[in-house]
Order: C-alpha cells, then sequence, then structure tokens
C-alpha cells in the first residue's frame, strides 16, 4: 500500500511538472538562487539578479519556467524604453513622418510611439529628437512547454505564458516569420493606418497560419494560440513583421543556431544540396 502511495506522489509531481505549474510543494525543490533572485529584483539590483538567473534560463521544467519569467520581468521593461541596449537619438528632417524613420532602423511605428510617448506621432517637426532602435529580435514558441521566449541573440528578452490549440503539437520545428500585426478594438479591426491602433489589441498573423490571440478575440484562419491581452500587446512590441517565429515542437532537436526548415519567403533549395541537420540547444 506504500509503494502504491509513493507511486502515486511521485506521478501527481511529474504530472505538475509536465503541465509547466509553478508547484514546488513535493518534487523539485525550488533552487535557492531563485529566491535570492526575486529579492534583488525587489532591491532593483536588477543586474546581479540575471547573474544568479542566467544558468537556469536554459533548463527544462519548474526551474526554468520561474526564470525565465524573472529575467523577463527585468529584460522586456529594458528593451521597451530609452534604455534598450542599442538605443539611438535620431534627428527629425524635413519630409519624415514615423513609418519612414522606423523602417530606416529595422523598427516599427508602434516601438518609437511607445518609447517616446507620443501622443499624436503625425504632429513631427523638423528638428525634433527621437529615441530610436531596432527590432532584430527573433521568438520560439516551446509548443511542449507552453510558453513563447522572445531572444537577441543568446539573451532572453521576455517569457510569456501560451495556450496552444491540440493540433498544433505534431510535426516537426519549423521557421516561420510574423507575418502581420492586426489591431482589433471592442470587436472591431482597427487599421494600422488610424491614430487608434496603438491603443488597440493585438492579433499576430505568422506567415504559416498560426494566429496568436487573446481569449476574448476571435479570427479565421489557421491554428490559435492563446495568450494574455497585455503580453500579447507587448509581444507586438518587442517583433515587427518579418521576425523570426521558430515552431519548436521537438525541444531536443532544435538549435535556434542551425536553420530547422526555410521560411515561406526563402530561396528554394537547389538541386544537389543537402540541408544541416538540427543540434541540440
Amino acid at each position: 500500500m506504500k509503494l502504491i502511495s509513493l507511486i502515486l506522489s511521485v506521478a501527481v509531481c511529474c504530472d505538475a511538472v509536465a503541465q509547466g505549474q509553478d508547484n514546488y510543494s513535493l518534487w523539485p525543490r525550488r533552487p535557492a538562487e531563485l529566491e535570492q533572485a526575486q529579492r534583488l529584483i525587489r532591491e532593483r539590483q536588477d543586474d546581479e539578479a540575471l547573474a544568479l538567473l542566467s544558468p537556469f534560463v536554459h533548463k527544462r521544467g519548474l526551474a526554468g519556467h520561474e526564470s525565465r519569467h524573472l529575467v523577463g520581468s527585468i529584460r522586456t521593461p529594458r528593451y521597451l524604453s530609452a534604455q534598450h541596449p542599442r538605443i539611438r537619438r535620431h534627428t527629425v528632417r524635413r519630409g519624415e513622418n514615423i513609418e519612414k524613420i522606423a523602417n530606416a532602423y529595422g523598427s516599427s511605428s508602434d516601438l518609437l510611439i511607445f518609447i517616446n510617448g507620443m501622443i499624436n506621432p503625425s504632429n513631427l517637426r523638423a528638428g525634433q529628437h527621437l529615441y530610436v532602435a531596432p527590432q532584430d529580435l527573433r521568438a520560439e514558441l516551446n509548443v511542449e512547454d507552453r510558453e513563447i521566449t522572445v531572444w537577441d541573440g543568446k539573451q532572453l528578452v521576455a517569457c510569456y505564458d501560451v495556450t496552444p490549440e491540440q493540433q498544433l503539437t505534431k510535426g516537426e520545428n519549423e521557421e516561420t516569420q510574423l507575418r502581420e500585426r492586426e489591431g482589433e478594438l471592442n470587436g472591431a479591426r482597427i487599421p494600422r493606418s488610424s491614430s487608434i491602433f496603438v491603443s488597440s489589441n493585438r492579433i499576430l498573423r505568422l506567415a504559416n497560419g498560426i494566429i496568436l490571440m487573446n481569449p476574448g478575440q476571435s479570427a479565421s484562419g489557421g491554428p490559435h494560440v492563446r495568450m494574455n491581452a497585455k503580453e500579447l500587446n507587448e509581444l507586438s512590441l518587442l517583433l515587427r513583421n518579418g521576425s523570426r517565429f521558430s515552431i519548436v515542437r521537438k525541444p531536443d532537436l532544435f538549435d535556434p543556431f542551425v536553420t530547422q526548415s526555410p521560411p515561406p519567403t526563402a530561396t528554394p533549395v537547389r538541386k544537389g544540396t543537402t540541408s544541416r541537420r538540427s543540434g541540440r540547444r
């Protein structure tokens, strides 16, 4: 009887880990570094906290999941402000508009409006100074772990919990791109040309048909991924149309620095060439 109870306890623990639940009550034990990092964050010693969390960022299970969220709580605000690691100042020239400036820096008008706290971007004037930053981040949708992570090279920037539809679990790892960021407000679609687009809720469409939306939205198309509305809007600010998006179904065979499969806009592979196989991250 004791053996049966032990087996059931272990099964419950494993199920909690598999579902990504933050439950350390039975197994595994929560690493002391996570508690220390939370204390440092409260004391605004962010760089010290990042140093403690760094060894856990690529780990699977509860410790890795919690660490990624803690790291995101530090880095995301930096990437959405004048503290961006590659921030620059731009002097507006005659005839420039927010879209033209954003395109020149590989960014989006949404991000520039947000960083600069602009209310009416159509009122730009020559000689005005703006903060600008590139948007060359990439995203990974880990279907098994139910999370989206955003990366700047090897550096984690953000982590979000998501709920992907069951059909997304099938298939191999693949590469795609963010194709379109749509606006939605009170059930109505908001065009990007509208002055209220920046205050609308986002719906993100990937080139392979996957749609990211919040639980209160609806959209026709391919399989859906649901996530918190505020976090979806934040993700839309971190990325731009054309940003790389990896769909990770088999984490042990995924390497972000090795091509998984060409995105829809990639140049076709010539005959006689061979593709590189994925490695472990």
